[in-house]
């Protein structure tokens, strides 16, 4: 028994010994110093670093990436920063001694304070972020797999980080995520995503949990899916426990997912705006996704989210309110101006630009339903699903509407004698029968051109690409409008 004791007790030593934990006390280390302090945990091998057992920056210490080099860790291994963690280089590559054998992962600790520049980290486990004092700038994280981490590649569960002008690749967990019963108010800014949740979990790419008081920002992001992955959505910003919740989606470029953006949770207010959303249509049972834009709420607390100017085509669903979701498409509440633009978002052969699933009434003016359509209001109704469609569902206020008939206004009076040549190359003539001022725009009703005109015959030239677009003549509180294609 005593030789058990003595061989468990040195077999404790070894494991103790096998790993660096810095002093706290002030110590500054870099990659060269720190493999100095512990030549046996982290190895210098000549060409770069490959660190062979844990190791922990306390407290009171820094670890400054300052060598452009590569680390290399072993499988299993960990990197805990409770200190400073900083960088300096210009090409850092953090990446598995074998790819095949991932990294245990990077956890920094609530007491961290973490800058991220200038890195790739490859075959890792995932970074676990207990500290709000984080931001990654210019940096990869690619071919990440559950380890350290099961949430995301990177996880957060506090304060206010910042994620700027940087790739996820092909990640098996969600490129970032949140706890639901956390408050993370993320600025995802400028970054590139493809292919990440490559597991094929129920779980979008950007996967955010509520902000609280602060603002989630998820802004001018380019989101690829691998269409593949069937079960992958866009971007989740959501509460699901009744935190507070504030996003900001807007500016995104988001393709080939599940879908393109949710917000689920009554207690959120935010907006939705001047996203370009593309086939997220890789779920192919309407039944289980498929939306541009989708929300969805339950409770008496009343959301409150602003959805206007985006791009939405070729979704099993354009936007779906569900449950008691609330939002302003245009002239409510919010102040949304609209200027969102459909095409081809249907399943079972039926259109769905919009699909009211609640009993409220949504306020959806000024939006361009029919993209590339001269639309009636018969054609904008076909494509709305509401009160009219079933009497337990809110009515869709969507008018007036873009992309619509001029033959369909009721007050158009005869200001526009004649447009020639119409086609044109953009340079036409326009003869008022009164003088005002015309307003040109395309069909998502964003103004290309505006200028004064006089009674009788006016020269127009206007630098537009190929297309067909609505010329209005305004005139003393009088109005008319019509098409004008330019060849």
């Amino acid at each position: 028994m005593k030789k058990i004791s003595i061989l468990f007790s040195t077999l404790l030593s070894a494991i103790a010994f096998s790993q660096f934990v810095s002093p706290g006390t002030g110590v500054t280390y870099n990659l060269a110093s720190l493999s100095e302090a512990a030549p046996t945990v982290l190895v210098n091998t000549g060409t770069g670093y490959q660190m062979v057992s844990d190791i922990t920056i306390s407290a009171g210490d820094a670890l400054l990436m300052n060598e452009d080099t590569t680390l290399k860790i072993d499988a299993g291994i960990q990197l805990n920063i409770a200190g400073n963690y900083d960088t300096t280089a210009a090409s850092l590559l953090v990446t598995a001694t074998d790819p095949a054998n991932i990294f245990k992962g990077i956890r920094l600790e609530s007491t961290a304070n973490v800058i991220i520049k200038n890195t790739i980290f490859e075959y890792g486990g995932g970074i676990q972020a207990l500290t709000g004092n984080f931001l990654m700038e210019n940096s990869t994280v690619r071919y990440f797999k559950s380890g350290l981490v099961t949430g995301a590649s990177i996880n957060f569960s506090t304060g206010n980080p910042i994620i700027r002008n940087s790739q996820f690749i092909e990640n098996e967990l969600p490129a970032v995520g949140s706890g639901a019963n956390q408050s993370v108010a993320l600025e995802f800014t400028g970054n590139y995503l493809y292919g990440n949740t490559k597991g094929n979990t129920n779980r979008p790419q950007v996967n955010m949990g509520p902000s609280g008081t602060g603002i989630t920002k998820v802004l001018n992001n380019t989101i690829i899916g691998d269409r593949t992955l069937t079960r992958v959505g866009g971007v989740s910003v959501s509460t699901l426990l009744g935190v507070e919740n504030h996003p900001v989606i807007e500016g995104n470029i988001i393709k080939d997912n599940r879908y393109g953006i949710t917000v689920t949770g009554n207690n959120s207010s935010g907006s939705i705006s001047n996203n370009t959303l593309i086939d997220n249509n890789t779920e192919t049972n309407p039944i289980n996704g498929g939306s541009g834009i989708s929300l969805s709420g339950s409770g008496s607390q009343v959301m409150a989210i602003k959805i206007e100017k985006n791009i939405i085509r070729g979704h099993l669903w354009g936007i779906t309110i569900i449950n008691t979701a609330r939002a302003d498409l245009g002239g409510g509440s919010l102040g949304s101006i609209g200027q969102n633009v459909f095409a081809n978002n249907g399943n079972g052969g039926q259109i769905y630009a919009l699909y009211n699933n609640t009993p409220n009434p949504i306020s959806a003016e000024n939006n361009c339903w029919r993209e590339g359509e001269l639309s009636t209001e018969a054609m904008v109704e076909e494509v709305i699903f509401h009160n009219a469609d079933d009497p337990a569902k809110g009515l869709v206020d969507y008018k007036p509407f873009l992309c619509a008939d001029p033959l369909a206004i009721a007050n158009a009076t005869q200001l526009i004698e004649k447009i020639y040549p119409n086609p044109s190359n953009g340079n036409f003539v326009v003869d008022a029968s009164a003088k005002g001022e015309i307003v040109i725009s395309d069909m998502s009703g964003r103004k290309i051109y505006g200028g004064p005109v006089a009674k009788g015959t006016n020269n127009v030239s206007v630098n537009a690409k190929a297309g067909i677009y609505l010329l209005q003549l305004i005139s003393e509180g009088r109005s008319q409008t019509t098409k004008l294609i330019i060849k």
